[in-house]
């Protein structure tokens, strides 16, 4: 029997047409002999290629496409779903490997996407955003000689990246402070943000490098970097300190500062140091204050005497003191601690800075003596951003948003890295409305101080939006 041609042709649309829809039917596990699975990865929204992924399982492309979509899309558990799915097809990848990666990065498995970019790495050497991705990681995670090896193959292909030069100087300031020198001094002029960081720090080495005590070395080199708030480094540091004094008591109590800068527990050491400097006020005081944030006021008190005693008129000692019996109900003294710290130094824009925090952290005659306080601290120090902010904050306290807001911007031109001062430039701008603007504000209070007051403050803020 002779067919009609049109008849045969739609004969194969038929056929191709019933064997999509049998292929729609069937489970995935009898295609291409996949393993059985379900798209077990859901996302916001489905990427384009999820069906896809669902029916083709062994063709990688499917999965890789999906996982990177939702990668720009910042939906990293999805992506990291559906990247795992081509992991056994990509093994010799880089870039894939790289991109798994940073999905594993962003949900928390830190070491396992170390490994990724390594493996990234020792495939393709060149690719840059790995490279960088993996030094960062290395500092993060504390793996300081893997984290110098990795920012000196970078500034060989970017030497005037000033971030990573200078992070290289800070991981060789706490395990070598003198080794730290030449890349600081490479650093001039220094990006703004940078200078007044690089110059301390190269000015406390060269003076403590200059007094040849190698424990005292380490122990002033971390308590700057614990300044300069790098208490992960500054706790390398002053591991080295005690390592060659055993009994150095203020290397204790600035390690156990450090500890609880980076989330740790820092009781021991604390307990150390004024047990081996019974007589320090840094000790004493470090003590003291960590007992007062932890609620024990009555130890508190007693260590905080015991610093006065060593140093008396020293007024970070004075705030100390003032807060505690403040708590405790005891106005008169409180207040007077400040003011015999202002009375002893009247010329030091730190002594009003602390009388001006004692009336307006506890919302206490703010305006008869808190903002002229503060407003006497700006005189004494124009350019001294905890003067500005402190007297930013007087003036919210009073209601004067504009006049807050002024002071706030001023104080983060002297220092942009201050979370307290993004935190009340935040609730500056939230109190007048303005939430697009005090969003970013928290958010970078939050990444300066993420483990710390500041930060909790701020992520709580933002939970409401």
């Amino acid at each position: 029997m002779i067919h009609h041609p049109a008849a045969q042709y739609f004969g194969k649309i038929i056929l191709v047409f019933a064997a999509v829809v049998l292929l729609w039917l069937s489970p995935a596990s009898t295609v291409q002999g996949a393993v059985s699975f379900r798209p077990a990865c859901p996302a916001d929204s489905p990427p384009a290629a999820s069906w896809a992924v669902l029916w083709f399982p062994r063709e990688s492309d499917f999965a890789v496409a999906a996982g990177r979509e939702l990668l720009a899309r910042s939906d990293f558990p999805a992506a990291l779903c559906y990247l795992s799915l081509a992991e056994p097809y990509r093994q010799q990848d880089p870039v894939f490997q790289s991109d798994l990666g940073n999905a594993l990065w962003e949900t928390g498995k830190s070491d396992q996407a170390i490994a990724r970019w390594e493996q990234a790495l020792a495939l393709d050497p060149t690719l840059d955003g790995t490279l960088n991705r993996l030094w960062k990681g290395y500092v993060q995670t504390r793996q300081w000689t893997k984290a110098e090896d990795a920012i000196g193959r970078w500034l060989v292909r970017h030497g005037d990246d000033s971030e990573a030069t200078y992070t290289l100087a800070l991981i060789r300031a706490a395990r070598d402070p003198g080794s730290a020198l030449e890349l600081l001094d490479s650093l001039n002029p220094a990006p703004p943000t940078l200078e007044k960081k690089v110059r301390e720090l190269a000015t406390v080495i060269r003076s403590a490098i200059a007094l040849r005590v190698p424990e005292y070395i380490f122990a002033r080199t971390g308590e700057e970097l614990l300044s300069l708030g790098e208490p992960a480094l500054a706790e390398e540091a002053l591991r080295r300190a005690i390592e060659r004094n055993p009994n150095y008591g203020e290397a204790y109590a600035l390690l156990g500062s450090a500890q609880e800068g980076a989330g740790e527990n820092p009781e021991d050491s604390y307990r150390r140091g004024v047990a081996l400097a019974p007589k320090s006020a840094l000790a004493c005081m470090m003590y003291g204050s960590w007992m007062h944030r932890n609620g024990n006021l009555t130890g508190a008190r007693w260590w905080l005497l015991q610093a006065w005693a060593a140093t008396p008129g020293d007024w970070n000692i004075a705030s100390e003191l003032a807060q505690v019996d403040f708590t405790l109900g005891n106005i008169g003294d409180a207040e007077g601690w400040v003011i015999q710290a202002m009375t002893a130094h009247p010329k030091e824009a730190d002594a009003w800075i602390a009388l001006a925090r004692f009336y307006i952290e506890n919302d206490y005659h703010i305006e008869e003596n808190g903002i002229p306080a503060a407003r006497e601290a700006v005189i004494l120090a124009p350019t001294n951003d905890r003067a500005l902010d402190i007297l930013g904050l007087g003036w919210f306290e009073a209601g004067d948003l504009s006049t807050a807001e002024r002071f706030f911007l001023r104080a983060l031109e002297q220092n942009p890295d201050s979370a307290g001062t993004h935190l009340h430039l935040g609730m500056c701008l939230q109190e007048e409305g303005r939430i697009a603007e005090a969003k970013p504000e928290l958010e970078s209070a939050l990444r300066l101080d993420p483990s710390g007051p500041v930060g909790k403050q701020a992520s709580g803020m933002l939970a409401k939006y």
